[in-house]
C-alpha cells in the first residue's frame, strides 16, 4: 500500500522520504501567477513574496483538481503499486477530498483506493499519514489501519495563535468584524480545531499569555498520556522554540517534531501562526 497526503498536511521531509509518503501539491496563486506548493514555490520563496502582496495579488489556494489527482495516482500505479490510501485535509475546509473521490471513481478498475478525511490539517494530518505508512510497512491490514486512523482523528488536539488576522479573514477562517475588534483591543486570538472546523478557543492580550494558554489547553485535554507532539509555526522558528520550552515540562511526548506550517495553511492563517498538535499514542 502507498500512502498519499495532500500538501495541507506536513511532517519533516526526512519522515516523508523515509516512510515513502507521496505528497500531492496544492495550487497557489498570487494574482495571475500560479505555483504548486513545495514544487515550484518553497517556504522561503513564499515568505519573501508575501512581503510585497497587495489587493491585486493576495495569495489564494485551490485544492488539487480531479485531473491532478488522476495523473498523480497513475504515476503511482505505473510503479507497480495497486493499493493507495489518501489522507486529506478536512473536507469542511477544502474540496480536496471531493477531488480525490472523483479521481478514485475514474480509476476504480485500475487499483484499490481508500480515502481518509483527517478532519484536520498541518501536523495532525501529517501524523495520521505517517501512522498509516508505518503500519502498512509492517504489514498491518487495511481495516486495522483505518480503525487506528479514526481513533487518532477522534483524539487529535490542535490549537494555535493567529498573528496576522488579515490572512485569516481573507481565507474565510474568521469574520472581518472579529478581526477589527481583535485589532482594536490588541487581542491575540487563539483558534482550535473542532469537528473538522477552525473555531475560536479563547482570547488573550499578550503573546506570552497566548503561549501559556496554548500549553494549558493541550495539557487539559491529554493530561499525562503519551502523545505524538508537534510544534507548528509559520515562519517563526524562534516562537516554536519558546513554545516548546513552555510545553515540554507538562507534556509526555513519545514522539516530537517541530515543523513549518505548509504553504497552503500559512496562506489561510497567516505568517506568524504558532501552535501545538497533540495526538495520544
Amino acid at each position: 500500500m502507498r500512502v498519499v497526503m495532500d500538501d495541507a498536511g506536513e511532517i519533516p521531509a526526512e519522515l516523508v522520504e523515509k516512510n515513502n509518503i507521496a505528497v500531492i501539491p496544492v495550487n497557489i496563486t498570487f494574482g495571475t501567477e500560479e505555483f504548486l506548493s513545495g514544487i515550484t514555490m518553497s517556504h522561503q520563496e513564499f515568505y519573501e513574496k508575501v512581503k510585497e502582496v497587495g489587493d491585486h495579488n493576495f495569495p489564494k489556494t485551490a485544492q488539487p483538481t480531479p485531473y491532478q489527482f488522476t495523473e498523480f495516482y497513475r504515476a503511482i500505479l505505473d510503479e507497480g503499486e495497486d493499493e493507495i490510501l489518501t489522507v486529506t485535509v478536512s473536507d469542511k475546509l477544502s474540496g480536496t477530498y471531493a477531488s480525490a473521490e472523483a479521481s478514485r471513481r475514474e480509476l476504480a478498475d485500475q487499483g484499490t483506493f481508500h480515502l481518509f478525511d483527517s478532519m484536520g490539517g498541518s501536523a495532525a494530518q501529517g501524523y495520521i499519514a505517517l501512522e498509516a505508512a508505518r503500519m502498512a510497512a509492517e504489514g498491518v491490514g487495511t481495516e486495522a489501519i483505518l480503525d487506528r486512523l479514526q481513533t487518532m482523528r477522534d483524539q487529535q488536539v490542535v490549537v494555535f495563535l493567529i498573528d496576522s488576522l488579515e490572512y485569516a479573514v481573507r481565507g474565510g477562517r474568521i469574520s472581518s468584524m472579529q478581526s477589527t475588534i481583535a485589532s482594536l483591543l490588541k487581542i491575540k486570538p487563539i483558534m482550535k480545531l473542532e469537528d473538522g472546523l477552525i473555531i475560536e478557543a479563547g482570547k488573550v492580550r499578550t503573546h506570552k499569555k497566548a503561549l501559556d494558554y496554548i500549553v494549558e489547553y493541550v495539557h487539559e485535554r491529554v493530561g499525562d498520556r503519551s502523545i505524538h507532539l508537534a510544534f507548528i509555526h509559520a515562519g517563526d522558528p524562534d516562537g516554536a522554540v519558546e513554545l516548546q520550552k513552555r510545553a515540554m515540562p507538562k507534556l509526555n511526548a513519545s514522539e516530537m517534531i517541530t515543523t513549518e506550517i505548509s504553504i497552503p495553511v500559512a496562506i489561510n492563517l497567516g505568517p506568524g501562526t504558532l501552535g501545538i498538535v497533540a495526538i495520544p499514542v
